[in-house]
């Protein structure tokens, strides 16, 4: 999901809650913008809609392509081990360590990641608590990080230079702590004054700020929040800051921009704070084979991580599992050249899904590269829908009304389509999509796509939608649509 960078610094989406009122359907779209629909109805096979084969941003909705290749290839139970691992000549045949006197332990030590969305700093502190627990005070050799599961960059093609400092687009590196996202605060001292920049001691960032103090009722209007992201997880914050109720803190979530250098902060700190003499870290591209594993963090099954990127909209978590999707395709560095080649190849081989001229870079869908029709998704859709008694992947989607990015969705949050409809919402600038099922009124479920690109409004209209203060006037006719479909209706004859 691509938002302002201004929402995503602050807390706006808490104040301004209006916008997940529900908004009357309109039987016209927004004059200027692109509709790309297509669905099915319940006794026929064929497709119905509007420019089904008219290629369209998917936004987030790509995540569907990710979330079936993961389910099809890795299965559902699949899980993700950060390892702890030492030379085997460290350990006796009862599996013990050996140490020298002092608590020493010869020779490197190594950090395996895979790319685990879900690996936290706590979890880091208990992997290497093992090397506590068995007496370790020092290392003769270097802790080495191993990142050889991901290759090439750790951002896809065309995403947005301004978001880059955001934590929707958090680096999917091979090492990921805290979902390489960092929190902080901003400190007003009153209107015009540079609001101070408050970081936690434990967490490895720079802030140097020079944004001031404004009321919240002018923000947005002349001055905005921004930052920028420099070198080894620096940030400089500029603009403005809205001034809060009992002058609150505002807060920060600022995505990293060097995620190897963050790995390694972090591994000195939790070393220092086990007390852990050790003498330098090393990153490694290279596999780093034939040594033992000391311990490992295991992370929850694969079901439980696309539930919740699919239900949060999770950049991170895409990218990271459609890249141990290609590692596990390949046996090879996933790149995200691999990525889409092994989400491509698996969908057709596994579930006999033609991707056809579609065009994806990354497997979260926040490139606008990423072009795709609405009758490609939703033939995806449609082989989920009869085959869901063994894939059981419809469950992993928001319910509108419910649950999810659907929860508020001002189309989707009243009768008829209130927990009637089980999608994908899909969201850059000026595109607004969502993908899914409706459970119809005769109770059948259907599959559907609705792609909205171009989205215009006048200057003000924007601003309000933007900082959630009214729902985005196009979510109109998106429920129209929609509650057509569930009462069963053919576009183009029984409704525009």
């Amino acid at each position: 999901m691509n938002k302002s960078i201004k929402i995503a610094l602050g807390a706006l989406a808490l104040i301004f809650s209006i916008s997940s009122q529900a908004i009357p359907a309109r039987s016209t779209p927004l004059p200027g913008t692109q509709i790309g629909v297509a669905y099915m109805i319940p006794g026929s096979n064929s497709i119905y809609g509007k420019n089904t084969g008219t290629f369209m941003q998917p936004a987030s909705t790509l995540k569907v392509l990710t979330a079936l290749s993961a389910v099809l290839y890795l299965g559902q139970d699949y899980t993700l081990k950060t390892a702890l691992e030492v030379p085997p000549q460290n350990l006796n045949q009862n599996g013990t360590l050996k140490l020298s006197e002092g608590g020493v332990l010869n020779g490197n030590v190594v950090v395996k990641f895979t790319g685990d969305p879900s690996f936290k700093s706590k979890d880091y502190a208990t992997l290497i608590s093992s090397l506590k627990n068995l007496g370790v005070k020092r290392i003769s050799g270097s802790v080495i990080l191993d990142l050889s599961r991901f290759g090439g960059l750790s951002r896809g093609q065309g995403w947005s230079w301004n978001d880059l400092p955001v934590c929707f687009t958090a680096p999917a590196g091979a090492a990921i702590i805290n979902r390489n996202c960092a929190f902080a605060q901003l400190q007003p001292h009153g209107e015009g004054k540079v609001a101070t920049a408050l970081v936690p001691s434990s967490v490895p960032i720079g802030i140097n700020s020079e944004a001031y103090g404004i009321k919240s009722s002018e923000y947005g209007i002349n001055c905005e929040l921004e930052a920028n992201l420099y070198r080894n997880n620096q940030y400089r914050i500029s603009g403005c800051v809205p001034i809060q109720k009992q002058n609150k803190p505002w807060p920060l979530s600022l995505a990293v921009s060097d995620p190897e250098q963050w790995a390694v902060d972090w591994t000195n700190i939790i070393f220092k704070n086990h007390g852990i003499h050790i003498n330098g870290i090393k990153i490694s591209h290279e596999s780093i084979n034939n040594y033992a594993t000391l311990g490992y963090i295991e992370s929850k099954p694969l079901k439980e991580l696309l539930k919740y990127m699919l239900y949060r909209s999770n950049n991170l978590y895409a990218d990271a599992i459609a890249k141990n999707v290609a590692y596990e395709y390949y046996k090879l560095p996933a790149t995200y050249q691999r990525t889409t080649a092994a989400i491509r190849s698996i969908l057709a081989k596994y579930a006999n899904i033609d991707l056809g001229n579609a065009y994806f870079v990354d497997g979260s869908g926040l490139s606008p590269h990423n072009i795709v029709s609405p009758e490609i998704m939703l033939e995806v859709l449609q082989y989920i829908n009869l085959n869901d008694d063994k894939l059981h992947f419809i469950e992993l989607l928001p319910v509108a009304g419910v649950s999810g990015s659907l929860h508020w969705r001002a189309s989707t949050s009243q009768p008829p389509l209130a927990k009637n409809v089980t999608a994908k919402t899909g969201t850059l600038q000026n595109v607004s999509n969502l993908m899914g099922f409706i459970k119809t009124k005769s109770g059948h479920r259907v599959p559907f796509v609705m792609y909205t690109g171009a989205l215009n409004y006048d200057l003000r209209t924007r601003d309000m939608v933007k900082y959630r203060r009214m729902a985005s006037p196009h979510l109109g006719y998106e429920r129209y649509v929609l509650e057509q479909i569930y009462n069963e209706k053919v576009m183009g004859r029984d409704f525009n």
